[in-house]
């Protein structure tokens, strides 16, 4: 069997409000980004539609490792759902289970090659972190800007470190005396990958990139 990993994130402007999801592929090397938003929704469904989206995009005949940062669903999905369905989709107080749909969705596309892991969230897991940000771009939480899909051996885009022209959130690295910003984690990851030496940070503001680049020694002028 093949191994894929599948690395989902959701989000939600006001829970309910509009929401993102998105859902990364990894197969034989090969790294496939899907995301998308829904107008009415909550951030529950949005981390459920990212497992279930990640499923339907994968063969059945593979090993599949999920990894999310929703206690909910990893719950739900591995002790949850079978006491709910033995109790005709109710819970033990007797109300109806929420998401229903999706519970049975994912049901439908879990088989025995599947297994679902917690990852903690905004922890530096690299994926995850390039979840997060489609999820929540999807979601209206970030400033809209090119999200594109990965593909294999794509030019690396970078700017180089201004004070104020930086657009945030972004990531920045110091590679061999050379600083540069990143629009998103797998520019940077290009940049710094397996490069001795090399540094790297998520920033949300000028603040925190003014900070990041002392604590690296470097001198911005103002």
């Amino acid at each position: 069997m093949n191994h894929i990993d599948i690395i989902t994130d959701g989000a939600c402007s006001g829970n309910p409000g509009r929401g993102g999801w998105a859902t990364i592929v990894i197969h034989n090397g090969t790294t496939t980004e899907y995301s998308g938003s829904a107008a009415e929704t909550t951030n529950n469904r949005m981390e459920m539609t990212a497992a279930l989206i990640g499923l339907q995009k994968t063969p059945r005949d593979n090993t599949i490792n999920i990894y999310t940062d929703s206690q909910y669903l990893i719950n739900g999905i591995t002790k949850w759902v079978k006491g709910w369905q033995k109790n005709g989709w109710k819970t033990r107080t007797g109300d109806p289970v929420e998401n229903k749909d999706l519970w049975e969705s994912l049901i439908a596309h879990t088989h025995s090659g599947v297994h679902w892991h917690y990852v903690k969230g905004h922890a530096g897991h690299e994926h995850n972190e390039r979840a997060n940000d489609l999820a929540q771009h999807h979601a209206g939480s970030r400033a809209a800007g090119g999200l594109p899909s990965i593909v294999p051996n794509r030019t690396v885009t970078t700017r180089a470190v201004a004070p104020g022209s930086a657009t945030f959130p972004c990531y920045v690295s110091l590679v061999n005396g050379e600083l540069a910003q990143h629009v998103n984690w797998d520019d940077c990851k290009a940049v710094t990958h397996g490069v001795s030496g090399a540094k790297f940070k998520k920033v949300a503001s000028q603040t925190e990139l003014q900070a990041q680049l002392r604590s690296w020694g470097v001198s911005v002028g103002s």
